[in-house]
């Protein structure tokens, strides 16, 4: 119930924060000890647009109410060539 209500508000970013080119979520189906429950696939216009994403207040809402239920989270930035 707290992943669907993460990924509905997590999608809503799409509108409210500027340089957002892409987000995709996908949630895990194996659920396999290596597992994680799910990945955010995004693609921002530059790296500023992703710091300024970062920072966003809405971001921080959304970061906000998963806090409590996440115990590890990781990331890759990388440049992805067009």
């Amino acid at each position: 119930e707290h992943i669907g209500e993460f990924c509905r508000r997590m999608l809503s970013l799409r509108i409210s924060i500027p340089g957002i080119e892409y987000l995709e979520i996908g949630r895990d189906i194996l659920h396999d000890a290596r597992s994680w429950d799910l990945i955010l696939i995004m693609r921002f216009a530059s790296v500023d647009a992703l710091r300024r994403y970062q920072q966003h207040s809405e971001h921080q809402k959304v970061m906000a109410f998963n806090r409590p239920f996440v115990a590890d989270v990781a990331s890759v930035d990388f440049y992805y060539p067009n």
